[in-house]
């Protein structure tokens, strides 16, 4: 498990993705957040509610979020590259 400044980050029991979980209560706007990444380009919004969002991120990536900031992040190699696409939707949401 790896801790850093803004997620607790680590593998889901079934090994098949990695969980983000905030170190500090988050609440994101997930209808805001839906239209900043649809403007990208580079996101296809599979699923949202005003508490969650489904998306694909650069087109192989899943990412499953809530409004309280944890994350489920499919199709990564590594933690850091959690890490790295957790931090920065949510530096997209600030």
């Amino acid at each position: 498990m790896e801790e850093d400044k803004l997620f607790m980050i680590r593998l889901c029991s079934d090994g098949a993705a990695y969980e983000a979980i905030p170190k500090k209560r988050l609440r994101l706007d997930i209808g805001g957040l839906k239209r900043i990444l649809e403007s990208r380009g580079d996101c296809e919004i599979a699923l949202w509610t005003p508490q969650f969002m489904v998306f694909k991120w650069k087109s192989d990536i899943e990412v499953t979020i809530v409004d309280d900031g944890k994350m489920i992040i499919r199709n990564v190699e590594t933690e850091e590259d959690a890490k790295r696409i957790a931090e920065t939707i949510v530096s997209l949401h600030s």
